[in-house]
């Protein structure tokens, strides 16, 4: 069942997300303005371009909007993870929305604070580059998910990443459970199928006991059986 956290650690260094989480949360975080969300809210702590936001509690789900309206999903944010900090640095932005998948608590931070912590801590760059460079990792994968395997492929292969970054600290984690749920709509958004193929794919993963529900999360009960449909990056 490790197959699938091995792979991703190679991509990841968890080591690393867990300093810079505990960087944002702990030092920076404190710092801000929090704003609390309830579930399903739309997140907007602030004016673009002159902060940016540290998830201090919940999960916060980001995605990109189209001209006409269509939304594709990036990732999913839980605590210590930033949004807007390329839009604060760079100057750039693109048409993004975030949603507060449960009950959360987020940090606005100034660009004055930013400035200010990056004058008298330098170190702290490296922080921000870590989470740019994650989020592109993340992106990057997707890219190579879409253009490498068919549609069971994609969604076999975005579950197996789900999981591999689902939050041990889940009071309800198990072997294999994926921790961050996601509609099937979210998964359509996320792999770039109709939801009507995503039931359907998943329905059949569910009959071949590749996937079982706990506590109403999808666990994967056979990794190797689940990778088998998945043409990954070497």
């Amino acid at each position: 069942m490790n197959e699938g956290k091995s792979y991703y650690r190679e991509v990841f260094d968890e080591k690393k997300q867990l300093e810079m989480r505990n960087y944002f949360k702990e030092t920076l975080a404190p710092r801000g303005k929090l704003k609390r969300y309830p579930r399903n809210d739309v997140v907007e702590p602030g004016r673009r371009g002159k902060c940016f936001g540290i998830v201090v509690e919940g999960k916060i789900s980001k995605a990109i909007i189209s001209s006409s309206g269509r939304e594709k999903l990036l990732y999913v944010l839980r605590p210590g993870e930033l949004f807007g900090e390329m839009d604060l640095i760079d100057g750039g932005s693109l048409n993004y929305v975030l949603y507060a998948k449960e009950p959360s608590a987020v940090s606005c931070i100034a660009q004055a604070v930013l400035e200010e912590e990056l004058r008298c801590n330098p170190e702290a760059y490296r922080y921000f580059i870590h989470s740019m460079t994650r989020k592109f990792r993340i992106v990057t994968l997707q890219l190579a998910n879409n253009v490498f395997n068919d549609s069971t492929g994609r969604v076999a292969d975005a579950l197996i990443r789900l999981y591999a970054c689902s939050d041990t600290e889940d009071a309800e984690m198990t072997e294999g459970m994926i921790t961050t749920a996601l509609t099937q709509s979210e998964l359509a958004y996320n792999v770039g199928c109709s939801r009507i193929t995503i039931s359907r794919i998943l329905k059949s993963f569910f009959e071949e006991g590749l996937l079982e529900k706990v506590n109403r999360k999808i666990v994967i009960k056979d990794m190797k059986g689940l990778a088998k449909y998945t043409d990954r990056v070497q």
